[in-house]
């Protein structure tokens, strides 16, 4: 989470209760229910939940407190992406990092007189952040506060952190205009196959012009070439007219770094759009025989669970997907690595709870073929990526770590054909027959009387008990499947620290 690069403790606990708060159903909007998603205890759910009502009120000053009780404020009309700005805005690290970025002569000492924060209060504040620059192979001057490493990761770090703390809600920058910027970017009369991408180019035309004000150029766009060769990648947006004393070869690798974003790895998959060209005629062939080397280490993992095995079509659609990432990384961490992932989801969400984020993390960590290095190193990154696109295409649950669901329902009541409707739809749940006792790990009924009817006793210590009514509506179904959901990753959690034990053993 970035939240934890640039927020305090509890700004990143009142951000995470109005996360957990936006997904509760209103008639599950209560603080007990609250606190037990957040794990805290009711006292600090309290404390969390009045803090973060302040800021509400604070930052939107039209909702005013009606009521004592939760359920009559307004969460509807309060934005999470308006909220996280509100903090960011407001964070000492943030303004930090805005200020050497933007400040066209920024120093340490400046910075902290006009805070009024101190240099040892505001370098231990800073901790996380260095992490995350050690992860781009970035550093934070002492003395400027200015980004010092390689030039691609710098820009790439910068728009990932404006993108996601702004997110259109306002213009990040004072120092360059939005109109001048959207001139730029208009000059590419290709129409997006997005709308959102117009407005990530605005961001990184911004950047790049920042940074060209500044005399920050890109040495080098070496990955470019190995992967594009002497391809033209786009419409050039920078001109000569628009920064006449910048070297024409700096001006060059302007526009590679800008298209090959916008007219490469910001295209949408083929899934989507069939009639995109195809990654396999832009790239370079070690890339594309890179990427199918890969789809035939997940047929040999996964075999029939890899469901789209015997499909050309769909395999050729993987496999430009597959490429749009790999080049990226191969392109960006070209000269200093790339370690992303873990500020844009919980690790637990993969490395610890799927065999496929391991597998995939596993082939491109094993590259040893030197060309494919700057690939290798982003292999956490290419995991975290990847994942995301191959969760579609491989039924990837082992036998231990499947739900075992009973259902108990009054019979000749059409309620049963409905639970189990929406249970087949979720691949890491098996119906279990009534017959079944001891792996059973929930039993969803609708009488109240079970299990004591049948004998407790005969079921695990830890059978998780569901009661449901037989009225039930959809957005019952709904709650039912996401419960289910956290079941099942408490219990992947729980056999992967098993697994750990006993590997430690």
């Amino acid at each position: 989470m970035l939240e934890t690069v640039f927020l305090g403790k509890q700004d990143v606990e009142k951000y995470q209760m109005l996360t957990v708060i936006k997904s509760l159903p209103k008639i599950q909007l209560n603080l007990s229910t609250i606190g037990n998603r957040l794990h805290f205890t009711y006292q600090k759910t309290y404390n969390i939940f009045q803090a973060l009502l302040d800021d509400i009120f604070d930052f939107n000053p039209a909702l005013q407190k009606k009521s004592a009780k939760i359920e009559s404020i307004e969460f509807d009309k309060i934005s999470i992406d308006r909220y996280r700005l509100f903090l960011f805005k407001n964070s000492i690290v943030f303004q930090a990092f805005d200020y050497g970025f933007t400040n066209a002569n920024p120093t340490f000492e400046n910075f902290s007189n006009s805070h009024f924060t101190s240099k040892s209060t505001l370098n231990r504040r800073m901790s996380n952040f260095r992490k995350l620059l050690k992860n781009f192979g970035i550093k934070i001057s002492n003395t400027t506060l200015e980004l010092k490493g390689d030039e691609k990761n710098i820009r790439w770090l910068a728009y990932f952190i404006y993108w996601y703390t702004f997110h259109v809600l306002e213009w990040p920058f004072r120092i360059v205009q939005q109109d001048a910027v959207d001139k730029i970017v208009s000059r590419d009369d290709n129409p997006p196959y997005n709308p959102v991408m117009k407005l990530q180019m605005e961001i990184l035309v911004a950047i790049s012009r920042i940074r060209l004000i500044k005399h920050r150029y890109l040495d080098t766009m070496s990955g470019y070439n190995e992967v594009f060769g002497n391809k033209t990648i786009g419409k050039e947006l920078i001109t000569r007219e628009d920064y006449s004393i910048v070297p024409m070869d700096k001006l060059d690798n302007e526009n590679k770094l800008l298209n090959t974003l916008k007219d490469f790895t910001f295209l949408p998959s083929r899934f989507l759009f069939p009639k995109i060209p195809s990654a396999q005629d832009i790239a370079d062939q070690r890339f594309v025989y890179l990427a199918y080397k890969f789809i035939d280490f997940l047929k040999d993992k996964y075999g029939d669970n890899f469901r789209i095995t015997n499909d050309p079509e769909a395999l050729g659609k993987l496999a430009d997907d597959i490429i749009h990432d790999i080049t990226f990384y191969h392109i960006f961490a070209h000269e200093a690595p790339i370690k992303l992932g873990s500020y844009t989801r919980s690790p637990a969400d993969f490395k610890t709870l799927t065999s496929i984020y391991v597998n995939i993390y596993d082939f491109f960590d094993g590259l040893t073929d030197p060309e494919f290095q700057a690939i290798s190193n982003s292999a956490e990154s290419i995991a975290h990526d990847l994942y995301k696109v191959l969760i579609n295409h491989i039924m990837a649950v082992s036998d231990d770590d499947m739900l075992h669901v009973k259902v108990i329902v009054d019979s000749g009541n059409p309620v049963s054909g409905l639970i189990l409707h929406n249970l087949m739809s979720m691949e890491f749940i098996k119906i279990v027959t009534n017959a079944e006792y001891d792996d059973v790990d929930i039993l969803i009924t609708t009488l109240d009387i079970f299990p004591d009817y049948e004998g407790r006793d005969k079921y695990p210590d830890d059978l998780i008990v569901i009661p449901w009514n037989s009225t039930a509506v959809r957005t019952d179904y709904i709650y039912l499947l996401v419960r289910l959901y956290q079941i099942y990753t408490d219990k992947l959690q729980r056999n992967f620290e098993k697994n750990n034990r006993q590997l430690h053993l």
